[in-house]
């Protein structure tokens, strides 16, 4: 009995994945749904912050509000002064570009492809773009108190605080990835809570924002990520990735 060996059809294509570094991060529907959900949030944002300046602002609980402001005026030190300006530049922009920019060749040579780092530059991006014109429409009046730093911007929500969120939780969710290992988790998980806590503190002390554009930040830089993550999923360039190292 004699067997035949066929040789693969050269006809039939096969779609093999393309690899990370030679696909980009989002495909054109998903960057449409991105656009899309920029809108929708740009426009909830607004409206909570015209309802903030209309309504909570002028009311009691405003008012109250304001006394965590006042009492953070009321303990400060020159000490204390320097180490909120080291707080606060954390989340400084300079410091986001730099960082942002240091670690684009970083991740290439560790992960070999910068999905990562897009996926961090995006959500920034996005977080940005939310903030800046949000806080352009609604204008909210910073608090009443002295203001030991200046901002282009106005105080709902607070960029600085979003950002920070984004990048240094953004961070430890691509460590998270790409590692095992309990003692980077563990770094990188406290970098995680403590930047941003930090990050909140320094601008409450320094009378760049109420708590409540503090809570507005935090949101929005959660939202970001979750945002950005699962829109990656959806067009085939998961970032999740987990190797033992």
């Amino acid at each position: 009995m004699s067997t035949t060996t066929h040789a693969p059809d050269a006809s039939v294509a096969v779609d093999a994945p393309r690899p990370f570094d030679r696909s980009a991060p989002l495909d054109r529907q998903h960057v449409y749904l991105l656009a899309g959900a920029y809108v929708v949030l740009l426009t909830i944002y607004t409206a909570v912050g015209f309802a903030i300046t209309q309504w909570w602002d002028t009311s009691s609980a405003g008012d109250r509000e304001a006394d965590l402001n006042r009492w953070f005026e009321g303990h400060r030190t020159e000490q204390r002064n320097q180490l909120a300006e080291w707080g606060s530049a954390l989340s400084n922009t300079e410091t986001k570009i730099a960082l942002v920019l240091m670690l684009l060749p970083l991740m290439l040579w560790m992960y070999r492809r910068w999905h990562d780092w897009a996926f961090l530059t995006i959500a920034l991006l996005f977080e940005v773009s939310v903030f800046g014109i949000s806080s352009k429409i609604v204008g909210r009046a910073r608090p009443p108190v002295e203001q030991l730093d200046g901002a282009p911007t106005a105080s709902w929500p607070s960029g600085h605080i979003a950002a920070a969120v984004v990048f240094y939780v953004g961070l430890a969710m691509v460590v998270f990835w790409h590692t095992r290992w309990w003692v980077s988790r563990t770094v990188f998980t406290v970098i995680a809570i403590a930047a941003p806590v930090i990050v909140i503190t320094a601008r409450l002390y320094q009378g760049m924002h109420y708590a409540t554009d503090a809570a507005g930040g935090v949101m929005l830089g959660i939202l970001a990520l979750l945002l950005v993550r699962e829109l990656m999923i959806r067009s085939g360039r998961d970032p999740r990735v987990t190797r033992s190292l």
